[in-house]
């Protein structure tokens, strides 16, 4: 089984080249969000309220929806890109520098895209939720599993 340290170093790596991959839609799409509300100004109304006032023809939809959705599709094509990774070899791109990799407890197998989406979701959601508990869990498990591990019954091994 791995331990907490490669398990915590390949999670860091996954957060800073995954969120290198969704910089190159998000950065764009803020520049172009901003840009089609450059024409508009901030009213103070007083009582800590603010307005956002805008000149006929301003914001420009185009650039302003173009903007939400390139920054959509970042995040969803990560999503996928990460997940799929996870479920079909078992190793992310940080977990693959880290040297470890998820599969399924019983069988030693990559665990699948659904499993690998649970996994995801529940790690995300619930396991980091109260002080990382889930996360921390498999400091004291004797499987060495995380919330997200048990709940589809996967354990991170050394590759």
């Amino acid at each position: 089984m791995a331990g907490f340290g490669s398990r915590l170093g390949g999670m860091i790596l996954d957060f800073i080249l995954y969120g290198i991959l969704t910089a190159v839609f998000t950065v764009p799409g803020i520049i172009m969000i901003a840009t089609s509300l450059q024409d508009c100004v901030t009213v103070d109304l007083g009582d800590n309220r603010t307005d956002l006032v805008c000149p006929p023809g301003s914001p420009n939809g185009g650039l302003l929806g173009g903007g939400i959705a390139l920054i959509a599709v970042g995040i969803i094509l990560v999503a996928i890109l990460y997940i799929r990774a996870l479920g079909k070899t078992g190793q992310t791109w940080g977990r693959k520098l880290a040297n470890v990799k998820v599969v399924g407890k019983a069988t030693g197998q990559p665990i699948g895209f659904g499993r690998a989406l649970g996994r995801t979701l529940f790690a995300q959601i619930i396991s980091g939720a109260i002080f990382y508990l889930g996360y921390l869990w498999m400091l004291w498990d004797t499987d060495k599993q995380t919330w997200h591990d048990k709940v589809v019954d996967s354990v991170v091994v050394k590759a």
